[in-house]
């Protein structure tokens, strides 16, 4: 039953898990504490780092769609795809983006308008512009750039050097090179911190979702939104998902993921036509063109000088956890990506996630923001002095067939998360086996182990929430979120030379053929 499980990396996996969240049980505030000075270094020493990353991806995204380079297929010139374009876009698009969309771009501009970037003043009209506009860079092209170098690093490796596995250690030979003792412990925590480092990456999405689910069923079913209501709400998640993580890939996440997209894009309609629709399109066509005017100002934007606030707050939080996330999505990407070329996933990832995001930012967004400028609503209040929960029920009871709404908008956050939970416990229950092949699978237990440990952290946050009085939810998972990209970052630097040195080679020996008739040019 164990001749697949990697147990030095398993357990050195769930080490660092329970050595997290056993202090915070033990001590909620002194945890709370430590994490937000990590945070606080992170986002006022390295700003300048982080935002140099994001558009150094963006920019080399932009290289792989226009290049010929894009023309590089995972698996070599003759393979074919797994999945259909529309399953495998949708999972990608499903565990990439999560929930967070759906909450962020729903309540994100509230926060924006009351702490605006660039100095503006708060509540006025350049305030509002602006937060349209912020929302959807944070999720937009440079974001979804980040995750591409990486991804295209461990699908290159994997499928077409034919890596016997997916461990980030054996993806990096040609970089780790020996067998002394020094480098097989240096592998051994490279593994271990990627894997305990995708459970981090969900901490923000499955925190803030699994709250708000709780706010919603409270309501709709008549219940005080308790501490345990809040627990209930994550067993019973649990349990959905491990239904789907003890299927295969193909039958749990594709199947989840297709129907998602379609009752989300299905919200979104609705949302629209009962909404303001003329200002919905108007704002968001307003909101376009901000970002293509302020993208520089808004990609090296260190606020060094004004300390706001708003850079370290927001833009910074959201890059490192993007970094810190990047390993863990690329590896999921990378499984399913066989027979894609680097410019179809750089395309995928890049552009339709974008393009995703910015319908939530769009519709959702904007709908609540003219709640707001029309008196309706005092949103931006609302969620300062209730906080993200309270604020999207408020949204969403103002809908026409308000708890049918509120029902949808439940289902698609659910499965958002589900598919993002799947997609984690797959991943690390790959991560800490051995003797796998390409196409295979871990064991059915094995992946379930997993599925409970990834949400320890999550209900570890809640519990810091209900223990320590006063306690801002979002700033601790912004906090623990950040924090996990500083071990990332060194792993990331590791595998990119590692790619380097593999795809040179090939280079050298002109072994990239583009298809079956033609073979890459060099000249």
């Amino acid at each position: 039953m164990l001749k697949n499980i990697n147990l030095p990396v398993a357990l050195l996996a769930v080490g660092l898990l329970i050595a997290m969240v056993v202090p915070m049980i033990i001590s909620p505030a002194g945890s709370a504490a430590v994490i937000k000075m990590f945070y606080t270094v992170m986002t006022l020493d390295f700003p300048w780092l982080l935002m140099l990353i994001a558009f150094c991806s963006a920019i080399f995204a932009v290289f792989i769609m226009f290049s010929k380079y894009g023309d590089i297929r995972l698996g070599g010139p003759n393979a074919k795809p797994h999945y259909k374009t529309f399953s495998w876009a949708a999972m990608n698009m499903c565990s990439a983006a999560g929930a967070g969309i759906f909450i962020f771009g729903m309540v994100e501009w509230m926060y924006y308008v009351k702490t605006p970037p660039f100095g503006v003043t708060p509540m006025s009209v350049q305030a509002y512009e602006y937060a349209s506009a912020y929302g959807m860079f944070h999720w937009g092209f440079s974001a979804w750039a980040i995750y591409l170098p990486v991804s295209l690093a461990l699908g290159y490796i994997f499928w077409n050097k034919k890596v016997d596995s997916l461990n980030v250690s054996d993806l990096c030979k040609n970089v780790l090179t020996g067998n002394g003792t020094f480098v097989r412990i240096v592998r051994k925590c490279i593994d271990g911190i990627v894997a305990f480092g995708y459970i981090g990456g969900l901490v923000c999405t499955v925190g803030l979702g699994t709250s708000i689910l709780a706010e919603l069923a409270g309501y709709v079913f008549g219940l005080e939104v308790t501490f345990s209501l809040r627990i209930g709400v994550i067993l019973v998640f649990c349990l959905f998902f491990i239904l789907s993580t003890s299927k295969s890939i193909a039958k749990g996440i594709s199947v989840i993921s297709n129907f998602n997209i379609k009752l989300a894009l299905a919200f979104f309609v609705f949302v629209l036509f009962v909404g303001p629709t003329s200002f919905i399109l108007n704002n968001f066509t307003m909101a376009i063109g901000t970002n293509l005017r302020e993208f520089i100002h808004m990609s090296f934007n260190t606020d060094a000088i004004a300390q706001t606030g708003f850079v370290q707050q927001w833009t910074i939080f959201y890059w490192a956890w993007y970094l810190g996330c990047t390993i863990s999505d690329g590896l999921w990407l990378a499984r399913v990506s066989y027979g894609r070329t680097f410019r179809e996933i750089a395309v995928v990832r890049c552009i339709w996630t974008s393009l995703a995001c910015w319908l939530a930012f769009a519709v959702l967004g904007n709908y609540g923001m003219n709640l707001e400028l029309t008196g309706v609503l005092p949103l931006s209040q609302i969620v300062e002095d209730s906080g993200n929960n309270i604020a999207v029920l408020a949204v969403l009871k103002t809908l026409p067939f308000s708890t049918i709404a509120i029902i949808a908008y439940m289902a698609i956050v659910f499965i958002t998360l589900a598919c993002g939970a799947t997609a984690a416990s797959t991943v690390v229950s790959i991560l800490t086996s051995k003797n796998l092949k390409n196409d295979e699978e871990p064991q059915k237990w094995y992946k379930i182990f997993w599925a409970f440990l990834v949400l320890l952290l999550p209900v570890s946050i809640l519990f810091l929430e209900h223990m320590v009085p006063g306690l801002n939810v979002l700033e601790t998972i912004q906090s623990v979120t950040t924090v996990f990209a500083i071990p990332i970052l060194c792993v990331i630097v590791l595998l990119l030379i590692a790619f380097y040195k593999a795809l040179k080679q090939d280079i050298q020996n002109k072994e990239l053929p583009v298809d079956d008739n033609k073979r890459f040019k060099w000249e």
